[in-house]
């Protein structure tokens, strides 16, 4: 992991820094209380954000805390000016008032304590006993479920990886279930959620294009005892976008924007776009429902959902009615064009989807994120230069954020910091972090 104003000593603690319980920092903070520095400072109030910035040639992470008064203010969140650098991109997750981060240039997970308002590394685990060369993924495959128990899901390898955030050791690696090996000449992608007191893992398959296909496997993990219950369908696929768990509990799975533009071009293998349930509790798929995505907005190319609160759900379709679909272009290209609108879905219902007209048309792209009790909807330019949140909480809709680059994680930062202590991190300035020097995530075969 790099950051500017690091020793280089690659996220330790360095040779001064202890983490004994008399570990001082500098001006005497101390995580003897934790929830406040040695300078008898307030607690830190206020969340962190951690985004990605994407050129033709280059990407690289940014983790930001974004104080209470800047949260009550709204509107734009700078998302670089005083924040850690990661160099290829940044994956993160949180557990009270601590930053968990995962590097896309090496295979190593660095923890972040809020100290005096501002985040002081820590110690850094690393998964490369486990073949990993980088963390390169998405935030949701990192899930902190106590203390001393965290999970890394790694698709890759087809493994999760059990460490221990306390004490920043790993612990084991569990091999995923043979339903999650992908057939000759295919592959998986698996992402993750915390879906009540369980943690859920589905996967989707795409064949030798790169196209994905109408078959999916889940896999439900018990935090006691780590045991994965399975179970498989072949009646849809490409769920790349997030989950979206109802009032009741119902989890639904629905295939992207990707794969809708992929059926829409006509490749060989794509599928019409639906989405599947589990129910609330449950171990398997609900068998007895299945949604056609395009037949619910009756419009075009449709994926989703992409995030809900409640009972509602929101899906994201192509507007025909303004640009055709162009044979030359690739689905990707499409995705990025600002031409898809959302839709408003009631969850588990066959009536139709009703365009949801406050929302401008905007990329192929959506998400989700609840902040603060409130629903807010993430609108990615087709770029991925900006991410505009929507508040959806009351009527008219109204932009919460607009935060700088593509949101990865943004969550509020609660009680305090587990009992590690380690050197303070100076956070980049704009004239010191090059951008040009970035490289692009490894890839690995």
């Amino acid at each position: 992991m790099s950051g500017c104003g690091n020793d280089g000593s690659n996220g330790t603690n360095g040779g001064g820094a202890s983490n004994g319980g008399g570990a001082t920092n500098g001006g005497g903070a101390t995580n003897g209380g934790g929830a406040t520095g040695g300078n008898g400072a307030a607690p830190f109030s206020g969340a962190v954000l951690c985004t990605g910035l994407f050129t033709p040639n280059a990407a690289t992470g940014f983790i930001r805390l974004v104080s209470d008064a800047e949260l009550e203010a709204g509107g734009e969140i700078e998302s670089f000016e005083g924040a850690i650098e990661v160099g290829g991109g940044v994956a993160c997750a949180t557990r009270g008032n601590s930053v968990f981060a995962a590097s896309f240039e090496s295979p190593t997970m660095t923890r972040y304590d809020v100290v005096d308002g501002e985040l002081v590394q820590g110690e850094t685990v690393s998964f490369a006993n486990f073949g990993l060369s980088s963390l390169a993924s998405l935030s949701d495959q990192i899930q902190v479920f106590s203390d001393t128990k965290a999970y890394y899901f790694d698709p890759g390898f087809r493994q999760i990886i059990v460490w221990n955030p306390m004490t920043m050791t790993t612990i084991e690696a569990i091999p995923l279930p043979a339903a999650f090996d992908p057939p000759e000449g295919f592959s998986v992608g698996v992402r993750s959620a915390r879906i009540g007191d369980r943690l859920v893992l589905w996967g989707s398959f795409g064949n030798e294009q790169n196209i994905g296909v109408a078959s999916a496997v889940f896999g439900f993990v018990d935090p006691e005892t780590d045991e994965i219950v399975t179970d498989t369908s072949d009646d849809c696929g490409g769920f790349i976008s997030a989950s979206v768990t109802a009032s009741n509990g119902d989890t639904y799975f629905g295939a992207g924007t990707i794969p809708a533009m992929n059926h829409a071009l006509g490749f060989e293998g794509s599928f019409e776009p639906c989405a599947l349930r589990v129910r609330a509790g449950a171990t398997e798929i609900d068998s007895t429902y299945v949604a056609n995505l395009n037949q619910l907005t009756g419009v075009g190319p449709t994926g989703g959902p992409f995030g809900g609160f409640g009972t509602k759900g929101f899906l994201l379709a192509w507007d025909e009615s303004v640009e055709a679909i162009d044979p030359m272009l690739t689905s990707r290209e499409h995705v990025a064009i600002e031409n898809w609108r959302f839709y408003e879905i009631e969850l588990g219902s066959t009536e139709p989807a009703v365009l949801v007209d406050e929302l401008p048309p905007g990329g192929g792209r959506g998400g989700f994120i609840a902040f603060d009790g409130r629903p807010l909807l993430n609108q990615f330019a087709g770029d991925l230069g900006t991410s505009t949140l929507l508040d959806l909480s009351e009527r008219p809709i109204e932009v919460a954020f607009t935060i700088q680059g593509a949101i990865g994680f943004f969550a509020r930062l609660q009680g305090e910091p587990l009992p590690r202590m380690a050197q303070r991190i100076e956070p980049c300035k704009a004239v010191e972090c090059s951008h040009s020097a970035l490289r692009l995530p490894p890839t690995r075969s």
